[in-house]
């Protein structure tokens, strides 16, 4: 029996996220991508190449389905990267939430992803994933200490059952359909913000500049750049509350069992 275990929290990637896909394929063949392996090309380079092509496509032209297949080339990866990067720094960090907002990250600001080689989605996502690992690390640093409990209890069985998977993974997919949904209202509201308010918010939360560094860049004063980081925030929450009010309004009533 082979002794090779996957990391926790990996997941075997699909062989071909663009099998099912074609219209998809059709778009990326359209812009010259050659979705087979070529000749004395490695897999790993061709799945690389193929995210920062996929990337390319979803930076240009959006869509829910140039994204999904990002994520199911690359979040194996990407994880893998994540996991190893969190080893010896803090317990309690999970990396499983790091690449979530990770790629929370890559769907907001897909805009400033420049495909210069094949391998650019990946040092852009890894990029971006060290930035949210430290900002984990702030929190958790800061955060306060939890009492340990009076008396000594018996371990829990962390084992799930094969109900409580099944029902797991069903909420799993609930949320991340509703989580889709989410990121399209964040990327519209981030689109609105003026120039400045984009860049703002790219240069403190994909790059993880400082404020102090961001003021440099912007050439502003700190209070400016803290009103500006607000008042950025609070439009997008307010434009995304406002779609969640509208969609709730307008979707037809439930109907009563029985």
């Amino acid at each position: 029996m082979s002794t090779h275990t996957r990391p926790a929290g990996v997941v075997a990637q699909p062989s071909d996220p663009l099998a099912d896909r074609p219209l998809l394929r059709r778009r990326l063949a359209r812009r010259g991508v050659d979705l087979a392996r070529a000749e004395g090309e490695g897999e790993d380079h061709r799945r690389a190449r193929l995210e920062t092509a996929v990337m390319a496509l979803f930076r240009d032209r959006g869509g829910d389905d140039a994204f999904e297949v990002l994520h199911a080339l690359s979040h194996t990866t990407l994880l893998r990267s994540i996991t190893f990067g969190l080893r010896g720094t803090a317990v309690g960090v999970d990396p499983a939430e790091v690449l979530q907002d990770t790629f929370v990250n890559i769907y907001r600001y897909a805009a400033g992803f420049r495909d210069r080689h094949a391998g650019s989605f990946r040092a852009w996502a890894r990029t971006i994933a060290h930035n949210v690992g430290r900002q984990h690390l702030g929190r958790r640093r800061h955060g306060s200490l939890q009492s340990l409990p009076e008396s000594l209890q018996e371990p829990a069985d962390s084992r799930a059952n094969p109900a409580l998977l099944a029902a797991g993974e069903e909420e799993r997919a609930g949320l991340r359909k509703a989580w889709v949904l989410l990121l399209l209202q964040y990327a519209a509201a981030f689109r609105d913000l003026s120039a400045r308010d984009r860049l703002a918010l790219t240069l403190v939360e994909v790059d993880g500049l400082s404020y102090t560094e961001a003021c440099e860049r912007l050439g502003v004063g700190m209070s400016n750049m803290k009103m500006i980081m607000f008042r950025a925030r609070k439009r997008i929450r307010a434009r995304i509350e406002g779609a969640m009010v509208r969609g709730a309004e307008a979707a037809p009533p439930r109907r009563r069992a029985g």
